[in-house]
């Protein structure tokens, strides 16, 4: 009796664990009752009816990474190119993936080969250069559309390269260095012309102060001139007498003054200037 008794209480033990389910933070649980689904276990403790309820399968729900993907494409300028492309999704639906798809990775990568050709074929290659960002949301808004089916997430797609042919990859050089060596040229020319307006500054400045100096002198000389022209009128031909007497006398006193002069003759006019010169300057 006593077996019994034990044995019976070790069928309810186990009874009980089987009953018992603690699912993890990562994982889904599939309940099938009588071999058709009933229902998915989230993370926390679940009874299931024993015997009647069995885990058909566990689900990771944390997010996975597909291998890098190459798919070649042609672009809409007829491009052959090669894309790279890194895919991360989550399952949302534990059920759906397990029921309605057999392998997940390999189903997102047959639908993504379609998908890829067809978004790369509206694009020319410069835009699949520059606008890699907008091509990857529109790749993962079509996978998106299928993938929903299949209670699958994709939270992430990225073009990691974009590769082209040999020929190809030897024009895009060639342009490369053609605009370079445009730039180069302009930024040149640019220079040059920054020069030449410089240039051009500094000799309208230089004439400006020319022309400023000049008219600084030909005021001085207009003032001499007044001043002289008063003098005469003040003074009459005696002013004017004077005038002329002192610029024979410095003449001669330059003349006297050269290394070459032994002997100066003077006419006696110029005697009489120079002794009234000296009688002048001896009263002033």
């Amino acid at each position: 009796m006593t077996y019994v008794i034990l044995g019976f209480l070790a069928f309810a033990v186990l009874l009980l664990l089987i009953a018992l389910q603690i699912v993890p933070q990562t994982d889904n649980l599939l309940i099938e009752r009588l071999g058709k689904y009933h229902r998915t276990l989230a993370a926390g403790v679940h009874i299931i009816v024993p015997l009647i309820d069995r885990v058909a399968h566990k689900e990771s729900i944390l997010e996975r990474q597909l291998p890098a993907k190459k798919v070649p494409a042609f672009t809409k300028d007829n491009v052959q190119i090669e894309i790279t492309l890194a895919i991360l999704y989550r399952v949302t639906d534990a059920s759906k993936a397990w029921y309605r798809i057999k392998n997940i990775d390999q189903a997102i990568e047959t639908i993504i080969t379609g998908i890829v050709r067809s978004t790369i074929g509206g694009s020319d290659l410069d835009q699949v250069q520059s606008n890699r960002s907008q091509l990857s949301v529109a790749i993962a808004s079509d996978i998106q559309h299928v993938t929903d089916e299949w209670g699958i997430h994709v939270t992430r797609v990225e073009i990691v390269d974009v590769e082209v042919d040999a020929a190809t990859r030897t024009a895009m050089q060639r342009q490369l260095n053609a605009e370079r060596n445009r730039r180069a040229i302009v930024t040149e020319a640019e220079g040059q012309r920054q020069a030449a307006n410089l240039q051009a500054d500094a000799g309208l400045y230089t004439a400006q102060q020319k022309a400023q100096a000049q008219r600084v002198l030909a005021d001085a000389q207009a003032y001499a001139v007044q001043t002289v022209a008063q003098a005469i009128n003040n003074n009459g031909e005696s002013a004017i007498n004077f005038d002329i007497k002192k610029i024979q006398a410095e003449a001669v006193s330059s003349l006297a003054s050269q290394p070459g002069s032994k002997i100066v003759l003077l006419p006696a006019d110029l005697l009489e200037t120079l002794s009234s010169v000296t009688t002048r300057l001896v009263t002033r």
